[in-house]
């Protein structure tokens, strides 16, 4: 856990096998686990320069936690099957060092850098809270800050903006919702691929 701030951020990625399969049509399998390798090392890299000296990458991909390691995060070995099982992995660990807050970011935001990172953090409030980002499509989330760690559960997947949200606002939480172009652009289809190389996408 970082002395200085008390955040502890996991970045959870799947296994590389058949890894970001709606990219197949225009992607072998070895160019979209080196996509995803690539994504995920941008992601640590953002949160470490935002001055999180605690990252944790969570997944059952040697060479995704090999990778990690040598970017500077720490590597987890996923026990369980599917995405919110290894989250409370990665909220045990963080639990477990004591960390006042977690942050879970995706590992495939190819845009990300330091001020958005900085940008999640500078919405936490005071006490229980709750900062949830959201996808372009106001569907999933796609970056999530609670205080304490294990003051909200986890439901990733479909439609997860409004059960975070939700979910929040039933325990009481101080929530705030933080858009940011960078962090709502998730890289899933061959049309996200293409709008990358689309002038001004890199600077919004």
């Amino acid at each position: 856990m970082s002395e200085a701030t008390g955040v502890y951020a996991v970045v959870p990625v799947k296994d590389l096998w058949g890894t970001k399969s709606r990219l197949a049509p225009v992607l072998d399998p070895g160019a979209r686990a080196g996509l995803t390798l690539y994504m995920m090392g941008r992601v640590v890299r953002a949160i470490l320069e935002a001055g999180i000296v605690d990252v944790c990458v969570v997944s059952p991909d040697r060479m995704v936690l090999e990778e990690a390691k040598r970017r500077g995060a720490t590597p987890l070995v996923q026990e369980s099957r599917g995405l919110n099982p290894a989250l409370e992995e990665g909220r045990r660990r963080a639990l477990e060092l004591g960390a006042s807050t977690l942050l879970v970011l995706p590992a495939d935001l190819p845009l990300l850098d330091a001020e958005d990172v900085l940008a999640v953090l500078q919405e936490a409030g005071e006490g229980s809270s709750a900062v949830i980002s959201p996808d372009g499509a106001l569907s999933g989330t796609n970056a999530l800050l609670i205080q304490p760690p294990d003051v909200l559960p986890f439901a990733f997947g479909a439609d997860s903006f409004e059960a975070h949200l939700g979910a929040a606002r039933r325990r009481g939480l101080a929530v705030r919702v933080c858009e940011r172009p960078h962090v709502a652009f998730d890289l899933d289809t061959a049309g996200d691929l293409a709008s990358l190389g689309k002038p001004g996408v890199a600077r919004q």
